[in-house]
């Protein structure tokens, strides 16, 4: 088995933010690109960081928070986009237990970065990554931009597929993108 030298970590592209309660932007355009990159570099190793709260959570307008309740566990919004399951071509890129980690869990902490995110079998994502990663998903200017914050002071070689990121707003998607390049973060 060849050693990939790449981790592809797709961020939070889960039903709510593409077509639910917090739909964002680009979003269904950016799950085409994040798709046929994966498709197009066989030899990355792909793991997906995932939203994930409790119905009570405190990002929840309801609960003091700004947004309205999204990725609630058990409820459709907060799963992984069917097409990661059906278009990608090969099976052992697409989303399984082994690949899937969490964040946002507890209900008193805002969590936007993925870097810290828990596989189910208490794994953290920053004990299996690469070196060298590549980042697409959903929303630039929140997750996005925070797990690339962590990635690069941790010391690792960032790319971010620019036509594979979803957004809440223009604005601050392109504010986002301009301060990680100012970390050195190459966009492809």
């Amino acid at each position: 088995m060849s050693e990939t030298n790449k981790t592809h970590i797709v961020v939070d592209m889960l039903n709510d933010f593409i077509s639910g309660t917090m739909a964002c932007l680009n979003a269904e355009n950016a799950l085409s690109h994040s798709i046929n990159y994966i498709n197009t570099h066989p030899a990355d190793k792909v793991v997906y960081v995932c939203d994930t709260h409790p119905v009570n959570h405190c990002s929840f307008t309801g609960y003091g928070g700004q947004w309205p309740a999204h990725c609630v566990v058990n409820t459709s919004g907060h799963e992984i986009h069917l097409s990661y399951y059906t278009r990608i071509n090969d099976p052992n890129k697409r989303p399984h237990l082994n690949r899937i980690f969490h964040k946002g869990t507890s209900p008193i902490k805002e969590e936007y970065s993925g870097f810290q995110a828990v596989r189910s079998d208490g794994t953290p994502l920053s004990k299996i990554l690469t070196k060298q990663v590549v980042v697409s998903g959903i929303a630039t200017e929140y997750c996005i931009l925070e797990t690339v914050k962590d990635l690069v002071e941790a010391g690792h070689e960032v790319q971010v597929l620019l036509e594979g990121l979803g957004y809440v707003n223009q604005k601050d998607h392109r504010a986002a993108i301009e301060h990680m390049k100012s970390m050195g973060v190459k966009f492809i």
